[in-house]
């Protein structure tokens, strides 16, 4: 048997991507039918599918999860880590996609700030761009898609 350098690099991918848990529950307090997910944490969008359309209150096994109102990951948003016995009112029964990731949004402010600070350095035709290229890169950094 062969194996050659893409199988290596796949197989070193698929061995490296973090898995993340969650279990919605029809009730508060955990109680009711449940649902379990599954999924790789990142930047993924992921939909619910009618899954979330009970969904009360949600355990979080090991990521910070953000859950979302719309389906695609738009809309109206939850960051959540560990165990929930009640989901936000603007979420009961309205789950309708998630991500495995959330944004530190303060690392992210900070960052942006000090792309401002340096970019002021290329001068006015050059900072739209320098700031562009920066601010995203603090967004991805951060994981504020």
């Amino acid at each position: 048997m062969q194996i050659n350098i893409l199988q290596i690099a796949l197989f070193a991918t698929m061995a490296s991507a973090q898995q993340a848990k969650f279990i919605l529950y029809e009730h508060s307090n955990f109680g009711g039918s449940s649902h379990t997910e599954t999924r790789n944490t990142g930047s993924d969008c992921w939909n619910m599918n009618g899954k979330g359309d009970q969904a009360s209150s949600v355990r979080n096994y090991g990521t910070c999860t953000t859950f979302f109102r719309e389906r695609d990951c738009k809309g109206s948003s939850w960051q959540q880590i560990g165990d929930a016995s009640t989901v936000p009112s603007f979420l009961n029964d309205h789950i309708w996609s998630f991500r495995n990731q959330c944004c530190d949004s303060d690392r992210r402010a900070k960052c942006n700030l000090a792309c401002g600070t340096s970019c002021a350095a290329a001068g006015p035709q050059g900072i739209e761009a320098c700031l562009s290229g920066c601010i995203g890169g603090c967004t991805r950094a951060y994981s504020c898609v």
